[in-house]
């Protein structure tokens, strides 16, 4: 089942350059996963105010269930069954064997924010990115993204930025 635009002849207008997109905008939206290393409820409300389903680790597993501590490998699996976006600041996740091995097997679309970034700029970078990261989304391919003000850095290109900075 892929996301589409919805046509032009429906209700919905597109969004401007600096105005990230409503949930009507798509014709199925994308529903959210926030993890846990995000704190707070500030992306949350952002995002759900603009129509979109937006999960929690206490809304899916319960706080008693975190407070004894959710490893990746749990929550992983769980999240890719249900095709939701995560976002995260975790770029250890990555490194770690199995952790990785987790987020592969899941093969969730995952977007990680710079781990210093104060939440205003964490509204900033999901405002200035949410009709690509939807796009991203809807296209079914799932992968790790970095987000930038400019852009959205697929894994590979991140990889590819990382080689070319090391000294030969």
């Amino acid at each position: 089942m892929r996301a589409l635009r919805q046509s032009r002849a429906s209700s919905a207008s597109p969004p401007s350059k600096h105005e990230p997109p409503h949930a009507s905008f798509w014709a199925a939206p994308p529903e959210f996963y926030i993890d846990e290393n995000m704190h707070g409820r500030t992306l949350r409300r952002f995002i759900a105010d603009l129509g979109y389903l937006v999960h929690s680790p206490a809304s899916i597993f319960g706080r008693e269930r975190l407070e004894q501590g959710l490893r990746d490998e749990d929550w992983l699996p769980v999240i890719g069954a249900h095709g939701w976006v995560v976002f995260g600041r975790d770029q250890n996740i990555l490194k770690r064997e199995v952790e990785l091995r987790a987020l592969l097997d899941a093969k969730v679309h995952m977007f990680l924010f710079p781990g210093d970034v104060p939440r205003q700029g964490i509204i900033e970078l999901v405002q200035a990115n949410l009709g690509e990261i939807c796009t991203l989304a809807s296209a079914r391919r799932p992968s790790v993204y970095w987000l930038r003000p400019d852009r959205v850095v697929s894994y590979e290109q991140r990889q590819g930025e990382l080689a070319r900075r090391r000294p030969r």
